[in-house]
């Protein structure tokens, strides 16, 4: 009679599995989301730093040579500093005195309000 109610211990049912990968599927949906929002924000926070160094080492550039602006000008410069690229491989363009990505645009940085990220 004893032997009746000891359990074996032989591994883990069918509905034990099913209920595992049902809250790692409901976690996974939550998660995925937001991080594929922050590579995004990531990759345009690096792009706006990219350009805006870049236009600062251009706009001395002109200044230390005395020239003004010009595409064949900017084309060598970009040459020279390949360095600064946009990491999804958009292109820069010199537009109204501004660096601008083929990818991003003029890439409107939005200062953080010093709030902890939401995830």
């Amino acid at each position: 009679m004893l032997k009746k109610f000891v359990k074996r211990d032989k591994g883990l049912t069918l509905v034990e599995i099913l209920a595992v990968l049902v809250i790692l599927g409901i976690l996974a949906a939550i998660a995925v989301p937001s991080v594929l929002g922050h590579i995004e924000k990531t990759e345009s926070d690096v792009c706006y730093v990219n350009s805006s160094e870049l236009e600062k080492s251009y706009h001395q550039q002109l200044m230390l040579k005395g020239k003004d602006h010009s595409d064949i000008e900017f084309t060598s410069f970009l040459v020279e500093h390949d360095e600064y690229v946009c990491p999804v491989g958009g292109t820069y363009h010199y537009v109204d005195e501004e660096v601008e990505c083929s990818e991003h645009g003029g890439v409107a940085h939005e200062e953080d309000e010093g709030d902890v990220p939401f995830l």
